[in-house]
C-alpha cells in the first residue's frame, strides 16, 4: 500500500477484502477534531438510513482523538463509534490504554470498516500500511490470549491489540471492544458489530510521530499541566478521601438539611483518583444515593448498608488487594491497577474494578463480595463484555427469578437471589456462551424482557435500549437528561448538572453560565463541551481533575486559532449531527423509553432522595431548547443545523421528508 499522512484514514471493506488510504480534509478536521466527532461526520456519510446495525452497510469506526499521541497529558483515549445494536442509533464508546496513540504514530486518524468478512480475519496495520489476515484460528480465544497471538504472529510485542473475546463473535448485543488487557470501549455493544462483520481484531504498530504546530509550546503547556501533580495534596483534600464512608454517613444524614450535591473542588477529584481512581467513591456513593440499590428499588443505607455491605467494595478495600498499577499513556494519574484476590473461592489476578463496575456487581444486585466481582471484571475484560450491561442484565434475571417470572427450571437450576455471587457468576459464563437462559439474556435486558414476557418489562431498567449506569437520576435529575434526551441514551459520562462546576465551565463560560442560568443550559453546555474534550481524545477524569486550556492545547497542536467560544460550536455540531444520525435511523428523539424507576416513579420511601420524582418532559424540552432543537419532537431544527455548517444535513432531514 501505498503511505500515509497523520491527516488520512483507512477505509476497509470486509466484504471485498479491499482496503484504500482516503486524505483527510482539514476543514473536516476543524469543524469535528477527531474521536467521535471525526465518527460522527463519517458514518452520517457512509451509513444509509434504516441499516441492520448488524448488517454489511453498519460501518465500525475505531478514531483516536486529535491530541492523542501529542504527548499532552491525558490524551490517550480513542473512540470506537458505529450505529448502536443496542439502541438502533448512534453508538460509541470511550477506550484509553495505548491503542489510539499506536494508531495516530501508524500514520491513521481513524480507521473505518465496513461489508462482513466471509470469513474471520484480523486487520494489521503497521507504518501506513495494512492488511487483511485470516483470524479463524483465532476465533473463540479470549481477548488475553489474542492479543498475545497476534503480537507473536506478526513478531512485534509492542504491537496495540482492539479486539473482541467470545461474546462480541457469538454477536451478543452487550459485547465490548478490549484493548491493553482491560481497557474497554464497552457501551453501545458494539462489539457485537465488530462480530458481525467477523472482524476478530485491530492490530496497531507505529513508529512514527504525531505532527505537533509548535512543539515547544506543547512542551511548556505539558509541563504546566504535569506540575499541578506533582504538588502535595491539601489535608482537607487527604481527609475527605480516606474517610469517604463516614463522609457519605455524615451526609446521607443530613440530606434536606444541606445541598447533597455539593460543587466538588478539582483538587478533591485528583487526589481521589490519584489514590484510588474511582473504586474511591463506592462506599460514599451507596450512602449518599448514587449508587442504584436492588436494581434501582433500593436505599443504600437500608439494603446495603455500610457495616457489612458498602464498605467491603470501599477503596481502601480494592487497594489493599492491589499488586501495582499503571497508566495510560500520556497519563500522570495512574489509576489502573493490577490486583490478586490471596485466597478464598475466588482467589486469583485481574484487572482493578472501578466505580461502575463495582456498582453494576455491588449494590444493584445487593453482592458484597469483592473476590466475586473482580472474578466478575475478569470475565468480562476476558470476553467482552459490558459490564454496566451485564450488571444490569443480572439485577433484571434476579428479580424476575424473585417475582417467579423465571423458575429453576428457567434458570437452569441457579439460584437466582439478591447477593448469591456464586450464581451471578454462573449465570455471567452462560451470558458468554449463550447457553440456556444465557442466550436470553446476552442482547440486553430490552430484548430479554419481550422473549421473557409474564411483566418482566417491569424490572427491565434501560434508557432507549441501553442499560442505565451507576448513578441515580434521582440524586442529579441532570443524569435523567441526559439518560434520555442525549443521542446516546443511557450514558453518564455525557452530561449532568455536577459536570459542569468540576468541568470550570462557569468560570470559562460567564457570559453563558452565570448564577441565574437554568439547569438545562448547564447541561447543553456540558454535553457540547464533553464533545468537544472527547473528540480531543481526552480523558474525562483529567478533564475534572486539572484545568486543562483545551482551545490553547489545540492551538499549539495544530497551528489553529480556536476560542473556548469555538469549542462548543463543536461539540454542538458533533451532537446536533449525531442526533440527525438517530432521526435518520427512524428513532423519534422524544419519544425515546427510560424506565420510570430512574425518575422516581415510583417514589423512593427513604433515603437521600425519598420522596424524589423527576419531571423529565419538561427537562427534556427545556435540554431541547438550549440544544437548539424542536422542543416537541427533539429534532434539531434547519436553523440551528445551518448555523453550525450543517445545511446537507437539514436537506437530508427536512427536504428528502421525514420517512
Amino acid at each position: 500500500m501505498t503511505s500515509s499522512s497523520q491527516e488520512a484514514i483507512l477505509w476497509v471493506n470486509l466484504s471485498t477484502g479491499h482496503i484504500e488510504v482516503r486524505e483527510l480534509a482539514e476543514s473536516v478536521r476543524q469543524q469535528f477534531l477527531g474521536g467521535m466527532g471525526l465518527g460522527a461526520q463519517m458514518l452520517y456519510e457512509h451509513i444509509p438510513a434504516h441499516a441492520d446495525p448488524l448488517g454489511p452497510d453498519n460501518v465500525l469506526g475505531l478514531v483516536p482523538g486529535l491530541l492523542t499521541g501529542s504527548g499532552l497529558p491525558f490524551s490517550g483515549r480513542w473512540m470506537a463509534v458505529g450505529q448502536s445494536p443496542l439502541t438502533g442509533g448512534w453508538g460509541d464508546a470511550n477506550s484509553g490504554g495505548y491503542f489510539g496513540p499506536e494508531l495516530r504514530r501508524a500514520g491513521f486518524a481513524g480507521v473505518f470498516v465496513t461489508g462482513i468478512a466471509p470469513e474471520p480475519v484480523y486487520l494489521w496495520v503497521h507504518d501506513g500500511a495494512a492488511e487483511l489476515r485470516p483470524a479463524g484460528h483465532l476465533w473463540g480465544q479470549d481477548t488475553v490470549d489474542t492479543q498475545e497471538r497476534i503480537r507473536q504472529e506478526v513478531g512485534d510485542n509492542k504491537a496495540r491489540v482492539a479486539c473482541i473475546g467470545p461474546a462480541g463473535e457469538r454477536v451478543s448485543r452487550i459485547a465490548a471492544i478490549i484493548n491493553d488487557e482491560g481497557r474497554a470501549a464497552a457501551r453501545s455493544g458494539l462489539g457485537a458489530v465488530m462480530g458481525s462483520k467477523r472482524l476478530k481484531a485491530v492490530a496497531v504498530r507505529g513508529t512514527g510521530k504525531v505532527t505537533l504546530h509548535d512543539p515547544e509550546r506543547v512542551k511548556q503547556l505539558r509541563q504546566d499541566l504535569t506540575s499541578i501533580f506533582k504538588e502535595p495534596a491539601g489535608w482537607m483534600d487527604r481527609f475527605t478521601v480516606s474517610h469517604t464512608g463516614l463522609i457519605g454517613r455524615v451526609m446521607r444524614r443530613v440530606a434536606g438539611r444541606l445541598p447533597i450535591s455539593m460543587p466538588t473542588p478539582q483538587s478533591l477529584v485528583r487526589e481521589l483518583n490519584r489514590m484510588y481512581g474511582t473504586c474511591g467513591a463506592t462506599d460514599y456513593a451507596a450512602e449518599v444515593g448514587d449508587s442504584p440499590v436492588r436494581n434501582w428499588t433500593g436505599v443504600g443505607y437500608r439494603d446495603f448498608p455500610y457495616g457489612t455491605h458498602s464498605s467491603q467494595l470501599s477503596g481502601d478495600r480494592v487497594i489493599a488487594l492491589q499488586r501495582r498499577r499503571y497508566h495510560c499513556a500520556s497519563c500522570p494519574l495512574g489509576c489502573g491497577g493490577i490486583i490478586d484476590v490471596p485466597d478464598g473461592p475466588y482467589a486469583g489476578e485481574g484487572t482493578k474494578p472501578e466505580y461502575e463496575t463495582l456498582a453494576a456487581f455491588g449494590s444493584l444486585c445487593l453482592n458484597n463480595d469483592l473476590g466475586a466481582i473482580v472474578t466478575l471484571n475478569e470475565l468480562c475484560n476476558r470476553a467482552g463484555l459490558d459490564t454496566i450491561s451485564l450488571g444490569g442484565v443480572l439485577a433484571f434475571a434476579i428479580e424476575c427469578y424473585e417475582a417467579g417470572i423465571l423458575t429453576p427450571a428457567d434458570t437452569g437450576g441457579l439460584d437466582l437471589r439478591w447477593g448469591h455471587a456464586q450464581a451471578m457468576i454462573d449465570l455471567a459464563q452462560r451470558i458468554v456462551q449463550r447457553e440456556g437462559l444465557g442466550d436470553t439474556l446476552a442482547d440486553g435486558v430490552w430484548l430479554a424482557a419481550e422473549r421473557i414476557g409474564g411483566g418482566a418489562e417491569a424490572f427491565a431498567v434501560h434508557a432507549g435500549g441501553q442499560e442505565l449506569p451507576m448513578h441515580d437520576s434521582r440524586l442529579d435529575p441532570g443524569f435523567a437528561t441526559a439518560y434520555q434526551a442525549e443521542p446516546t441514551p443511557g450514558r453518564h459520562t455525557i452530561s449532568a448538572d455536577m459536570y459542569a462546576s468540576v468541568y470550570l465551565l462557569p468560570l470559562k463560560y460567564p457570559h453563558r453560565l452565570g448564577q441565574s442560568a437554568p439547569a438545562a443550559r448547564r447541561v447543553a453546555l456540558v454535553s457540547q463541551y464533553y464533545r468537544a474534550l472527547s473528540a480531543a481524545g481526552l480523558c474525562m477524569l483529567g478533564v475534572t481533575a486539572s484545568p486543562i486550556p483545551l482551545a490553547e492545547w489545540l492551538n499549539a497542536v495544530t497551528g489553529w486559532s480556536l476560542t473556548d467560544d469555538d469549542l462548543l460550536d463543536i461539540g454542538a455540531r458533533i451532537v446536533s449531527l449525531q442526533q440527525a444520525f438517530n432521526v435518520r435511523a427512524g428513532i423519534a428523539p422524544a419519544e425515546v423509553y427510560i424506565h420510570p424507576r430512574a425518575i422516581g416513579n415510583p417514589p423512593l420511601d427513604a433515603g437521600p432522595t425519598a420522596g424524589v420524582t423527576i419531571d423529565l418532559a419538561a427537562q427534556a424540552r427545556a435540554f431541547y431548547r438550549e440544544m437548539g432543537w424542536d422542543e416537541d419532537t427533539g429534532w434539531p431544527t434547519p436553523e440551528r443545523l445551518a448555523t453550525l455548517g450543517l445545511g446537507d444535513v437539514a436537506s437530508d432531514l427536512y427536504e428528502k421528508g421525514r420517512n
